[in-house]
């Protein structure tokens, strides 16, 4: 069987679910990705990833991942693809002398994205590579209603240039100012306004496509994060405590 034809047939078919379905993780392995995103100490072991290779000389990989942010206890996931996060919001340390500005403040959780081409010649600007995100705690958001980063667009807006590029990554927070603003061809922000102490499940996204006549989606990521309600003492002591709470009830029951 052709390599090519299955990886095209792959990557057509994660295009195709999340984008008339609405969310739901999608991904071609679920694991470590041996990257970074954008700060030290941010975990990389479990990072929904697809990988395509494309026209027989460039390697696509795209990745997403959900973490604690600084000091905040971890993000944990059912290996699948969905993530589970606490509500609330802060500056992500224990204790700030000269207090926590809003513009410091942001949710207990990060999302994380990777987008890396390889082989020779291939950069960034090869593809249009976007970034989905939501800011409605419903689920099933449709895609319509998802905010949207042009990569390559943001890349070049702060002085970048994604044609001597082959590595775009980073750490976000839904509740930084900037993925509220519009700015023309970088950044159209979803409808509404994120509540940090919302319930519910957000979604993300990450696609490569063709720049050519007619364009096409070659690969997906995506992955949800589930926001839960989580009794204060347990954030205090993180999740050590959480285990304890589970081998009380087990021994209880």
């Amino acid at each position: 069987m052709n390599r090519n034809i299955t990886k095209y047939a792959i990557a057509a078919l994660v295009m195709t679910a999340p984008f008339s379905a609405g969310a739901t993780a999608i991904y071609q392995t679920f694991g470590t990705l041996p990257v970074t995103f954008g700060g030290s100490g941010i975990p990389n072991n479990a990072v929904a990833a697809s990988s395509v290779f494309v026209d027989g000389n460039t390697n696509i990989t795209l990745g997403l991942t959900a973490h604690g942010r600084y000091s905040n206890p971890a993000v944990t996931n059912n290996g699948a693809g969905l993530f589970y996060a606490g509500t609330g919001s802060n500056c992500g340390v224990a204790t700030d002398p000269v207090g926590c500005p809003s513009a410091n403040q942001g949710a207990l959780w990060n999302f994380g994205f990777f987008f890396g081409v390889s082989g020779p010649g291939a950069d960034l600007y090869d593809y249009d590579f976007k970034l989905y995100y939501d800011f409605n705690p419903g689920t099933n958001t449709p895609v319509g209603s998802l905010g949207v980063i042009d990569i390559n667009n943001s890349i070049i807006g702060l002085g970048g240039n994604p044609s001597t590029m082959t590595v775009a990554q980073g750490s976000e927070n839904l509740l930084f100012n900037y993925l509220s603003v519009p700015v023309a061809s970088v950044i159209t922000p979803p409808g509404g306004v994120f509540n940090p102490n919302a319930l519910g499940q957000y979604s993300f996204y990450l696609t490569a496509t063709t720049k050519t006549a007619f364009p096409f989606t070659v690969g997906t990521v995506g992955i949800d994060v589930q926001v839960v309600p989580v009794p204060a003492a347990a954030w205090l002591f993180g999740s050590g405590l959480l285990g304890l709470i589970g081998i009380a009830r087990r021994k209880a029951t």
